[in-house]
């Protein structure tokens, strides 16, 4: 997991642009493959659209118009339990193209950002804590605001290698190439074979031991 922090220093604004910056500047992602969501409110907590992201996307960045949408608390909008710290936040998605859908045989689905197919994956949440929620549910202003977001190092290097799977990039190749000379099967990158699959969660579960037994 990739991120950054600001502890009452920048906010929306910067935070927005910057991300947008190394998406489409530095790692040269196509802006017109890029979506952004905001939060678009919530009656029961009082909540109004965060018309400021909204208004942001469209200042600091160049991303069109269309392509920054409003959801609801479930997806823009992060909270670290029942109390304390939390706010509403931002998401960028990515549009992987119309062969990426895995949804293709379900009547009436339709592609787009949040509807549950892998044509569109978040790369990137901004969040922006400026509210703290009381024991009775109230939301208070903080008096100092935080941004944290987190972004998936997987899924940005499948992105920029053009891989059709986190597994397939050179993150994950060479433990699945030594696997597989080793038990003398081929990995042939295919969603639904079992032998395939197999591969996945060896390469996982090495990568998550050796960091493990680095920490000791």
């Amino acid at each position: 997991m990739l991120g950054n922090w600001s502890f009452d220093d920048y906010f929306k604004a910067e935070a927005i642009e910057w991300a947008w910056e190394l998406l489409t500047k530095v790692w040269g992602i196509e802006p017109d493959r890029l979506w952004a969501t905001v939060f678009g409110g919530d009656q029961a907590d009082g909540l109004p659209r965060d018309d400021e992201a909204a208004r942001l996307w469209t200042k600091v960045t160049s991303i069109s118009a269309d392509h920054v949408l409003a959801f609801g608390k479930k997806d823009n909008f992060w909270e670290m339990g029942e109390t304390g710290p939390c706010g509403p936040c931002s998401e960028i998605h990515i549009d992987l193209g119309p062969d990426a859908c895995d949804m293709k045989n379900v009547p009436g689905h339709k592609c787009s950002v949040n509807a549950g197919c892998s044509r569109y994956i978040e790369l990137w949440n901004l969040v922006f804590i400026q509210f703290n929620r009381q024991s009775d549910g109230e939301l208070l202003p903080l008096s100092a605001k935080y941004v944290d977001t987190g972004a998936g190092l997987e899924r940005f290097v499948a992105v920029l290698q053009n891989k059709p799977s986190n597994y397939d990039t050179d993150l994950f190749m060479p433990i699945i190439g030594r696997t597989g000379r080793i038990i003398g099967h081929k990995y042939t990158s295919k969603l639904a074979n079992k032998t395939d699959n197999a591969f996945r969660v060896i390469a996982d579960h090495i990568r998550a031991l050796t960091f493990a037994i680095t920490d000791g």
